[in-house]
Parts: C-alpha cells; structure tokens; sequence
C-alpha cells in the first residue's frame, strides 16, 4: 500500500508542477518514464515476458516467488498512479 500511495503522491506533484508550467510535455514525459519503467521491471520479475515452462524453471521454491512477486506487485503499484497522472496530464 505504501507503494502505492507513493506513486500516487508522485503522480498528484506531477499534475501540480503541469498545471503551473506553460508546457507541460516535460512532465508528461517524465512522469509516463517513471510510471512505465517500473511496471516493465516488474513483467521481467514476475515472467510475464516468457513462456510457461521458463518461468517454473526458474523460481526454485515458493520463498523464492514469493519474494518476488510481491516485489513486482509493490512496483506496479507504484507506476500505476505515474502513468495515469501522464495521461490525465496529456487530455488537460
């Protein structure tokens, strides 16, 4: 949850900084590459990107996926808020 309200208080600074610039395409940027990085290094860690039978190869034991899915999960919930706060910028 922390992430997540992290990543929403990033997004809301974001939207403020936008709405007192006269171009706003910087943070628009800015905030859709710290929204989207995160959720790619979280497909990576979680093996979205591969086929079934590479993904049960390469998680050991259930400490080991469990470990890392909940690191992907804390990610995407941080970029998330990025991206949307990128596209609420990008349609105001």
């Amino acid at each position: 949850m922390r992430s997540f309200l992290t990543g929403l208080v990033v997004g809301i600074i974001g939207l403020i900084i936008s709405l007192l610039l006269h171009n706003p395409d910087r943070v628009m940027y800015s905030l859709f590459i710290i929204g989207f990085i995160p959720i790619i290094i979280s497909g990576f860690m979680t093996g979205a990107y591969v086929s079934g039978d590479r993904v049960r190869g390469n998680y050991l034991d259930s400490k080991d996926f469990n470990e890392r899915s909940g690191r992907s999960t804390k990610l995407f919930l941080f970029g998330i808020p990025c991206v949307l706060a990128a596209i609420a910028i990008h349609f105001i």
